[in-house]
């Protein structure tokens, strides 16, 4: 029994399958970023060449997480490592010498970026802005304002560092990274100039869990009148609440917003009985799922918040 020839159009097929020369896809950097808002822009510029992997998940704090060993396991094995740096993520801090992390960027050096100090909110002091260029290097000043993804003119600055960083590592995709931050800076441009629009004429009173929001603040010319802590992993005291709870009263307050990562009990406590709205700020984007547009969408969800509590739009 002799084979059945093969048909002439199916051999040609195949010569040709092996005639063209196969490009093997580009392996793309193994690549962590440390929070939500963070890993968004990250992943906004390496869209179509790889996924990074997020550290913080959900509703955990940077200011208190503790690492799991398979979080550890994803650092050793990575190639770099964005994070905002010790003033934001300490336990991070304190365990990255003894990890093997490739490379590791601390975008609070980024150059470009707006660096705040840290502010004391007291109702009866103006609130002072001293704003400064951030210094390069390694040391990270205690005592500035870490959260500065909430700007999104910092925000560009800090995907202009991811793209130096992620071309660096990874050249033979530098055109493709290039265009997702140009594409991606367009994007935040037109999302401050939206927020701005929205802002504008918004007036009220409002007190917030912590002083997490000067960057959003000083961008949309907002002020709170009070913070419930200072230090967002400590409760404040007895004689702290008694004052807190005059302020509210003082200053008429319209809305008091809680964070998703703590626990809004103080909040209850402080509004119990008073004519004053509660809503959520989420500067981290818990509750949105992480990717390229989670950075876009978390900032109009804070406007959302901001902008409806203030003006009794929901309670």
């Amino acid at each position: 029994v002799h084979p059945s020839p093969t048909p002439l159009p199916a051999l040609l097929g195949v010569l040709l399958l092996f005639a063209v020369p196969r490009h093997d896809a580009v392996a793309a950097p193994r690549v962590v970023a440390s929070i939500a808002p963070l890993h968004s822009l990250v992943a906004a510029v390496m869209a179509d060449a790889g996924t990074p992997s997020l550290l913080l998940r959900g509703g955990e704090s940077p200011h208190t997480f503790s690492l799991r060993p398979s979080d550890a396991q994803r650092l050793n094995d990575a190639d770099i490592l964005f994070w905002i740096g010790p003033a934001l993520e300490l336990p991070l801090a304190r365990i990255l010498p003894n990890l093997g992390v490739s490379q590791s960027v601390a975008l609070l050096d980024a150059p470009g970026l707006t660096v705040l100090p840290n502010r004391h909110l007291h109702p009866a002091e103006p609130h002072k802005q001293n704003p400064r260029r951030a210094n390069t290097g390694t040391h990270v000043d205690p005592d500035i304002d870490p959260h500065i993804w909430l700007s999104p003119e910092n925000a560009a600055a800090m995907v202009d560092e991811i793209t130096r960083r992620l071309v660096e590592l990874d050249p033979a995709q530098a055109e493709l990274y290039r265009s997702n931050a140009a594409l991606l800076r367009q994007q935040l441009r037109a999302l401050d100039e939206e927020l701005a629009a929205r802002f504008s004429g918004i007036r009220g009173s409002y007190a917030v869990f912590h002083d997490a929001y000067q960057y959003f603040e000083r961008n949309y010319s907002l002020s709170p009148v009070a913070v419930i802590t200072t230090h967002p992993e400590r409760s404040p005291g007895a004689a702290s609440l008694r004052e807190l709870r005059a302020t509210l009263v003082d200053q008429k307050v319209d809305c008091i917003f809680s964070e998703p990562q703590f626990q809004p009990r103080l909040v209850a406590m402080l509004s119990q009985g008073l004519p004053v709205r509660h809503a959520v700020l989420d500067p981290l984007g818990a509750e949105i799922p992480p990717g390229p547009q989670a950075y876009l969408q978390m900032m109009r969800s804070m406007a959302d918040a901001l902008t409806d509590c203030i003006r009794g739009d929901t309670r």
